[in-house]
């Protein structure tokens, strides 16, 4: 390997492992069974608890969340488990 090749390869790992490339997501949440007025304080809590969540829009009245995460401290599947535990299960909006 050449020293600009060596050179090249170590900036990439460190960039990958320090974060740089990590970016802030938006994805919207399908939820299920949101039917009171307690629903939605309730889902927004569970989302905003996972580290990593900056933050969360729950509309009880279209059955949905809208969450921001940094996608290198957590991802969808946690989002998903989340709300699932806390009572309503829900899938990524397509």
């Amino acid at each position: 390997m050449t020293v600009t090749a060596k050179s090249s390869a170590l900036i990439a790992a460190l960039l990958v492992s320090s974060g740089v490339l990590a970016a802030e997501k938006t994805v919207t949440l399908n939820v299920d069974n949101m039917y009171c007025a307690s629903c939605g304080p309730l889902v927004r809590k569970s989302l905003a608890r996972i580290g990593g969540v900056a933050k969360v829009e729950v509309s009880p009245e279209k059955h949905k969340a809208i969450v921001t995460f940094d996608d290198a401290k957590t991802g969808v599947a946690a989002l998903i488990e989340a709300t699932t535990n806390a009572g309503y299960p829900s899938r990524l909006a397509q």
